[in-house]
């Protein structure tokens, strides 16, 4: 290389021998700190494994039950479990008392997870007779008291022991017949008295002319739960079915398991009307039920709630 910056003929022949010695040497290899080339991804059409199932839950064994309870939400896990020492502890944990006649329970068989304890309960009584007594605070029920009895519809009814097929219902739609052409209805004084009467249609008519509030209200829950004729206590549920009121709900809620289908229908017919998509989960059971008629209203129900 000269002063001016030429490159001589030598030694540009130098140069060029020099950087192919050097491109022999070092072949394709990346340079020092290059990244590496990454791996090209997958196809996109590349087939997925298949989710895995998860296996079905195993019900406890004969006799064996579990109960968890938190922030007002039951769960259980019971196979032809005792019933008795489930709710003793269900008691314990939720804070409520807990009065049970003596006697033989039937055994008890249920899985429901996180339901409301209002909703859990009809479940977990079942088929016996009972009462709850509930506390209000600040918008919040509170269960304070359980009475629990004897099988419900143990024996047939002293005033109807022998009702045909759709009597119940027949009996009730003469009644609101009658009752949309009294030009007087009942006032609420003489409703209560009525409810004191022998003839069963006559504590209808009753049950029909109260408001569900105040003592009219405690009336209607107390036809529910006591009277011995199926055609009052239908006709009780539909004097609740207005109601917004917690204790009503609680009492067509308890009315699903009357021992007359019959009750139990109307019962949900008034859960219908009334709207109140939680009961859901309580009209659940009844799909499986023995009469027809029963698991019809139920499904109707259920679909109408879900929308």
């Amino acid at each position: 290389m000269d002063r001016g910056g030429a490159v001589t003929a030598p030694a540009r022949a130098a140069l060029i021998a020099l950087a192919a010695a050097c491109a022999l040497a070092c072949g394709d290899e990346p340079a020092p700190g290059a990244p590496a080339d990454s791996p090209e991804p997958p196809s996109a059409s590349a087939p997925e494994s298949p989710p895995r199932e998860s296996a079905p839950r195993a019900w406890p064994a004969s006799g064996a039950w579990s109960l968890a309870f938190a922030q007002g939400a039951v769960s259980v896990d019971a196979f032809e479990a005792p019933r008795r020492p489930l709710l003793e502890e269900l008691a314990k944990r939720a804070g409520f008392a807990l009065e049970a006649a003596p006697g033989a329970w039937p055994p008890l068989t249920l899985r429901i997870e996180a339901q409301p304890l209002e909703l859990a309960l009809p479940l977990l009584v079942g088929e016996l007779e009972y009462r709850a007594e509930w506390a209000s605070d600040a918008g919040a029920h509170r269960l304070t008291r359980l009475v629990v009895g004897g099988a419900r519809g143990a024996q047939p009814s002293a005033d109807a022991p022998s009702l045909r097929p759709g009597e119940v219902g027949d009996s009730l739609q003469r009644a609101l017949a009658e009752l949309a052409d009294e030009e007087e209805p009942l006032d609420e004084a003489d409703a209560l008295r009525g409810l004191e009467a022998a003839d069963p249609e006559t504590r209808m008519r009753a049950v029909l002319a109260l408001e569900p509030e105040g003592e009219g209200l405690t009336a209607l829950i107390g036809a529910i739960e006591r009277d011995p004729d199926p055609r009052v206590r239908a006709a009780a549920t539909v004097g609740l079915e207005e109601s917004d009121e917690f204790a009503a709900v609680q009492a067509l809620v308890g009315a699903l398991a009357d021992a007359n289908p019959e009750v139990v229908v109307e019962a949900i017919d008034s859960l219908e009307f009334a709207g109140d998509a939680s009961v859901v989960a309580s009209l659940e059971p009844l799909l499986g039920h023995s009469d027809p008629r029963v698991r019809k209203s139920a499904a109707d129900a259920i679909r109408l709630l879900a929308e």
